[in-house]
């Protein structure tokens, strides 16, 4: 029996398959970091998975709403 871990896109919750374009992002304190899919297996992300919001990202359309979103609470809040 073989496991397969699934990925979901924390925006839309679209599920990872091989030709999807994904993105990594970590939210901290300090803003909202986007990375390519590939940075991922680095060991810095362990230690920022750590200390923030961490989740994956579909796509450019996805990416570009988290975005929007972040902007629009950094609004709210100054």
């Amino acid at each position: 029996m073989t496991l397969k871990k699934v990925c979901a896109c924390s925006k839309c919750g679209a599920e990872r398959r091989e030709a999807n374009h994904w993105f990594v992002f970590t939210r901290t304190g300090q803003g909202l970091e986007f990375h390519k899919w590939e940075w991922a297996g680095r060991e810095e992300l362990e230690e920022l998975m750590d200390a923030s919001q961490f989740g994956h990202l579909c796509g450019q359309q996805c990416a570009h709403a988290l975005l929007d979103q972040f902007l629009n609470e950094r609004k709210t809040t100054e």
